[in-house]
């Protein structure tokens, strides 16, 4: 068995850019670096997703609202719903889909 550091690796990622930590039947684990900057909206049709602040806070937008995710939290982001990342987002985060 191995124990993986999983704060020194995301420290390491390339901002913005997913890294699958495990696969499963029917989903993804990912853990995503944010960094302040510029993010793309985006859409899922056919999963919920589930987002941790892990380590650091964001902010999640959709179309009508920002929401502040502390650190230790996590939300749920229905599917079909539009959102992103507020440029004022920084830390890594586990992001759960299926």
């Amino acid at each position: 068995m191995k124990i993986t550091n999983i704060f020194e690796l995301g420290s390491a990622l390339e901002v913005d850019k997913d890294h699958v930590l495990k696969e499963f039947q029917k989903g993804s684990l990912l853990l995503i670096n944010l960094k302040p900057q510029e993010y793309e909206y985006e859409q899922h049709d056919n999963v919920d997703e589930m987002i941790i602040a892990f380590k650091g806070s964001f902010i999640l937008e959709t179309e009508s609202e920002e929401i502040n995710i502390p650190e230790g939290s996590m939300i749920t982001v229905p599917k079909g719903v539009k959102h992103r990342f507020g440029k004022e987002s920084e830390g890594l985060i586990l992001v759960a889909f299926g």
